[in-house]
């Protein structure tokens, strides 16, 4: 927590907007796992669907914008799954399904330590705000005294 005793109200004001300011690029960072997740949650339910699914099926695959093509299925045994540093690779599809539950275990701990990160920062600010809250109310009882 912020020691506010003793602080010039304009140091804590601006600690506050630093504060804010990291709030914001935190929600951003967020916004980017929450989609990573959902990239991988899609990923995980086609490799599940796979399954029920025989070589030399037409199926339509996600092109992106909301768009898709047929393609033939050729192999329901394999996929090709990135394994970082801009790698991709080919596993049979158990492989595949275990290094994307592994890349979205990885992915919900970071977004876990975020919202923690992001919950301490808007506590440090309500506790800035509540303190120069009182510090003008004070400073407004002495001046109409």
């Amino acid at each position: 927590m912020v020691d506010m005793n003793g602080q010039d109200p304009r140091v804590l004001a601006n600690q506050h907007r630093e504060f804010q300011k990291r709030a914001e690029m935190m929600q951003q960072q967020i916004g980017m796992v929450q989609i990573s997740m959902e990239d991988c949650n899609r990923a995980l339910t086609t490799i599940e669907e796979l399954n029920n699914i025989s070589m030399g099926s037409e199926m339509m695959f996600p092109i992106g914008s909301g768009s898709f093509v047929y393609a033939t299925i050729s192999h329901t045994d394999k996929a090709v799954v990135d394994i970082g540093a801009g790698l991709s690779v080919e596993r049979p599809i158990a492989d595949a399904k275990e290094i994307l539950q592994r890349r979205r275990e990885r992915l919900t701990t970071a977004l876990n330590n975020m919202n923690n990160a992001l919950l301490q920062l808007g506590q440090q600010m309500q506790a800035i705000e509540s303190f120069l809250t009182k510090l003008q109310q004070a400073q407004g009882q002495v001046g109409s005294q």
